[in-house]
């Protein structure tokens, strides 16, 4: 019997294959965009991760960190700052946000909930 995938989990050799695709990527995009802005660097990132999921979560904390953290524009719950700090770290340095397929989907999911709430604010008639 061959050993269950888990489909909720990274296996290593998955992690070890997106990160060493990620850091090719990073430094080829690093290398292109030599004095571009560190925000449109960032948004040109979100093609090359791994998979769709992990575009939308890394969409959602560039929008975040520059608007959120960097230049305060929004206002972001204690929680939602940790969420989008922690999740731009490490999406940027490994190419993946945690083991965790669950985890990213719900770190994901309140991303997307604050970017709507500040879109819906931007927009709303007065």
């Amino acid at each position: 019997m061959c050993p269950r995938k888990n489909k909720d989990f990274y296996t290593e050799e998955e992690l070890w294959e997106i990160k060493e695709q990620w850091l090719e990527d990073k430094k080829r995009i690093d290398q292109d965009m030599e004095g571009m802005y560190l925000r449109d660097i960032d948004v040109a990132y979100i093609k090359y991760l791994a998979n769709k999921n992990l575009q939308v979560l890394f969409k959602h904390a560039v929008k975040l960190y520059w608007d959120g953290l960097v230049h305060p524009d929004y206002f972001l719950y204690k929680e939602e700052q940790e969420y989008v700090a922690r999740a731009y770290r490490e999406i940027k340095t490994n190419g993946y946000y945690n083991r965790s397929k669950k985890e990213e989907k719900r770190v994901r999911a309140r991303l997307g909930i604050a970017v709507k709430r500040y879109t819906y604010r931007l927009f709303k008639k007065k």
